[in-house]
């Protein structure tokens, strides 16, 4: 899978019930790391979504809205038999 598109997402709710993340990147499922915290703009949250198997990410806060970061896969240098 290669996506480097900063105006898609990088993740997608997934499974019979919707309550996995897989990655749409590196196609990892259940292996995203999800933090919430208070907002630095005094009002709201600040949330960010990391897949740890490819490093890809999203980002949200109430200043600057929805950002994706999508990772590069595969990893330069690595080879991946079919």
């Amino acid at each position: 899978m290669t996506g480097t598109d900063p105006d898609e997402p990088v993740f997608e709710t997934y499974g019979p019930d919707g309550t996995s993340l897989r990655c749409l990147i590196c196609g990892a499922v259940d292996e995203v790391t999800v933090n919430e915290v208070p907002s630095m703009a005094g009002y709201g949250q600040d949330t960010s979504a990391r897949c740890n198997r490819c490093g890809s990410a999203e980002t949200t806060d109430p200043i600057f809205g929805w950002h994706a970061t999508p990772a590069t896969w595969p990893r330069p240098g690595e080879h991946h038999q079919p």
